[in-house]
């Protein structure tokens, strides 16, 4: 008989499959410029933005995920936008930490205050397996003992292309990981797939203080592909409540409200459609691969996610009066 342990499986899945090889989010709306290095500094202000998220809650050994990450204008009136993200997933026995550096150049398009934003990412990409797995994980399976305490690093580049109007839409393309990357741990050497990444949104004015933002987000790396569709409504400029489905995967709301301007604060709870709401971590088959077993008290309860945002808008140039000497003139 074997055991089948969550850890080892999500790792080697995502690494071969490619569809959870990046952190997944369900507030897309707000994380533009950390997957389309296009988008930073295109809104004109600086923005923070830190994201907090739990997936598939009650499974040992379930993917955690954090992000941080500011982008923003050089300068006040400048075309060119700089930014950074540092991006921690942990799934199963499996921890990542991401970090990159991005900077954008915006040129004004069209008389109706559109930007088209083109940049570029550069960072690092370190795995690892510490030595202290989750519960899930039977310490003397070999491929565990081999896999404890390894890690590897590799640098990463991303680019994109991003349109941006205030008023109405945006949209944009991005790839990462584009540099080829191989990990090593003990015997294993998995690979990371080149990501693509489609953005769109847009914005209509219901009237009543009503706005509505349909947006969606196309992941592939050409083997998988995972669709996000979102419609959100805002009142007021004040509150908003959304819904998302993720196709073949889950159903998310979230809700959401601003203190002040510039600062939003956002919780989303994604249901998962997946099995994985109904099958335990632990899976035991008998010689001939046939399953005999589960734990019936380890299952997906869905995802949970917190997002706060905040913005600051630079301060206008500052004016010079200009004094001429009589004596001169």
């Amino acid at each position: 008989m074997k055991r089948v342990l969550i850890g080892v499986a999500i790792f080697f899945s995502g690494l071969e499959l490619g569809a959870q090889q990046e952190a997944q989010f369900s507030q897309n709306l707000f994380i533009t410029a950390p997957i389309n290095p296009g988008a930073v500094g295109i809104k004109g202000m600086h923005c923070f933005d830190l994201v907090a998220r739990q997936q598939w809650v009650g499974f040992d050994g379930k993917p955690e995920t954090g992000l941080i990450s500011y982008n923003g204008p050089i300068g006040s009136f400048s075309n060119f936008g700089v930014g950074g993200v540092l991006v921690y997933d942990k799934l199963g026995m499996q921890q990542n930490i991401n970090f990159k550096l991005n900077g954008a150049y915006h040129i004004n398009v069209g008389s109706n205050g559109g930007k088209l934003g083109i940049g570029i990412d550069l960072g690092i990409i370190q795995k690892g397996f510490p030595n202290v797995p989750p519960k899930a994980v039977d310490m003397t399976d070999p491929i565990v003992a081999a896999l404890l305490g390894t890690s590897d690093m590799a640098y990463d580049i991303g680019f994109g292309i991003f349109y941006y109007n205030k008023q109405k839409l945006y949209f944009g393309v991005s790839g990462q990981k584009l540099l080829p990357q191989e990990f090593t741990f003990g015997n294993a050497q998995p690979n990371l797939r080149q990501h693509c990444y489609i953005t769109a949104g847009y914005r209509h004015d219901a009237g009543e203080g009503f706005v509505l933002k349909p947006n969606m987000l196309v992941k592939t790396d050409l083997t998988s592909t995972q669709v996000d569709v979102n419609l959100t409504a805002e009142f007021n400029k004040k509150i908003w409540l959304g819904a998302s489905y993720r196709l073949q995967d889950a159903v998310v709301a979230n809700i959401g409200f601003k203190r002040g301007p510039n600062t939003k604060f956002g919780i989303a709870y994604d249901y998962t459609t997946q099995a994985l709401r109904n099958r335990g971590t632990s899976v035991t088959y008998d010689a001939i691969g046939n399953q005999v077993g589960t734990n019936p008290n380890n299952k997906s309860f869905g995802s949970v996610e917190l997002y706060i945002g905040h913005c600051i808008i630079p301060p206008p140039p500052r004016v010079f009066d200009v004094y001429v000497d009589p004596l001169f003139l």
